[in-house]
């Protein structure tokens, strides 16, 4: 590879230690007739799900009058999380402008060249900002994921997004006759289903389960000593709930929106400004997807950020807010994971007047909620405390939907339970150490058909006993023993 410019950045050993990700790039680099650099105040932060995601400058060969240097994000995805993002076609920026207008042009990130396999299994990604999002940055301004902010950097970031992502993204017709996206009409367990395999959770879902101690097709679950109903379970036809009709409204979705995948670029001075950001990792894009997908996957994957931090009360209380947003935050819930919630339900619910009012757009985002936790339940990099917690969020949420939305009539030929499935699986909450004594179990009767071989030893040898006894007192009273 040629050696940077001098108005380029660094060269990259000193701010790309790892070596295996070097040399993929200098290889590139040669095989493309491109010089790759990286500034100085870049740092390789290892994001959501074990990414890294970084900011390079990139020459390559330009006519007279033409910038040969440009920014481009490089994304190193880890083996074991490549399904989230590099799965089915790649989405076109130039697609989606000829189909949504100035949003791609603003915030939509495209891949410019195809993805690299690394030796270890790591996929290395190449994206290009937009135009807008590189202009905040000339001058070596630093770039931060949504992920890096906190505060009030976080919530006018995490506002910023939702609001583009529903009223530009999927922006409502004024005309009364086309009131915005189309209703799409499906069943309770079709569209959990579709979530989960959308997501890439659903080939993974059933072992993460197991691995907290429950059994997928149980009817509920036992977490700490209160039933639950299980969420998995109305995905199997023979729940009397996986008929129930859903309503939902539909449009353009990310499909993996966290923290990582929401860049904000920064000034000279530091300071964010999240009007700007850009999205990267957009292999996932739907345009039929539940409008509550992105909204339910950033709120959940920016307030577990904050779940090991609470109490026992306090997560308890999030996890009230998150089910039901509109009795209002709790009195225990601290700032700012209580206004993540409430930013969240107060975008959404304003977007969703003019459809069809804020209780069928919350009950879709509880529906959107339930499915994103029960995915979190398969990362590994949550598990186990905060696996656990989605698991009993996604629980909680599913209870309140039934108690909400009762079923007046399950049909007569509805067909039969599982008999495989148990009625309830006792689950570990908090999970119990693996040298754990296992609880004692009765003991069988006494002269019941499964009484233990040591009980029928200590019969025999009592039954024995009272038999040499009775002989011994027949000798003694035989005439001449007298």
């Amino acid at each position: 590879m040629k050696g940077p410019t001098s108005d380029m950045g660094e060269p990259l050993e000193p701010y790309v230690p790892d070596p295996t990700l070097r040399a993929a790039l200098e290889d590139f680099g040669q095989q493309c007739d491109r010089e790759i650099s990286v500034p100085p105040q870049t740092r390789l932060d290892r994001g959501y799900g074990g990414g890294t995601l970084f900011v390079a400058r990139l020459t390559e060969p330009a006519p007279p009058g033409r910038e040969p240097t440009r920014k481009v994000f490089v994304k190193v995805l880890p083996a074991r999380s490549r399904h989230r993002e590099v799965r089915g076609p790649q989405w076109s920026r130039a697609t989606a402008r000829a189909t949504v207008g100035d949003f791609a042009r603003q915030h939509l990130a495209e891949q410019i060249f195809p993805p690299i396999d690394l030796r270890d299994g790591r996929r290395l990604m190449f994206q290009e900002p937009t135009s807008d999002f590189q202009e905040t940055t000339d001058g070596g301004a630093q770039v931060r994921g949504l992920d890096e902010l906190d505060g009030e950097d976080l919530l006018a970031a995490f506002r910023a997004v939702l609001e583009a992502v529903l009223h530009e993204w999927n922006s409502i017709p004024p005309a009364p006759a086309t009131a915005g996206p189309p209703a799409r009409e499906t069943t309770l367990g079709p569209y959990l289903e579709r979530e989960l395999r959308a997501a890439g959770a659903w080939e993974k879902i059933h072992h993460a389960m197991s691995i907290f101690g429950f059994h997928g097709g149980a009817e509920s679950l036992l977490i700490d000593s209160r039933p639950l109903p299980n969420p998995l379970r109305t995905v199997d036809p023979a729940s009397p709930h996986h008929r129930q009709p859903v309503r939902f409204h539909a449009g353009f979705a990310h499909g993996d929106l966290h923290g990582g995948n929401v860049l904000v670029p920064c000034g000279a001075d530091g300071r964010p400004h999240p009007e700007r950001f850009s999205l990267v990792g957009l292999s996932a894009v739907d345009a039929e997807a539940p409008l509550t997908r992105d909204v339910a996957a950033l709120l959940l994957a920016t307030v577990l950020r904050y779940v090991p931090g609470l109490t026992r009360d306090e997560s308890e209380a999030l996890i009230d807010y998150l089910v039901h947003p509109q009795r209002g935050r709790p009195g225990t819930l601290p700032a700012p994971v209580a206004e993540l919630v409430r930013i969240a339900d107060e975008v959404g619910t304003a977007y969703a007047q003019p459809l069809a009012g804020a209780a069928i757009w919350r009950r879709q985002a509880r529906l959107s909620l339930i499915a994103q936790a029960l995915t979190c339940t398969t990362f590994e990099d949550l598990r186990p405390d905060r696996g656990l917690w989605c698991l009993r969020l996604a629980a909680r949420a599913m209870q309140a939907h039934i108690e909400e939305n009762p079923i007046p009539y399950v049909a007569a030929t509805a067909p039969p339970a599982d008999p495989a499935a148990p009625v309830t699986a006792v689950g570990r909450w908090p999970v119990s150490p693996p040298d754990a004594v296992a609880p004692a179990v009765p003991a069988v009767p006494t002269g019941s058909p499964g009484a233990s071989p040591r009980q029928v030893l200590l019969w025999c040898m009592l039954a024995a006993a009272l038999l040499a006894l009775a002989g011994v007192t027949a000798w003694a009273l035989a005439p001449g023993h007298t």
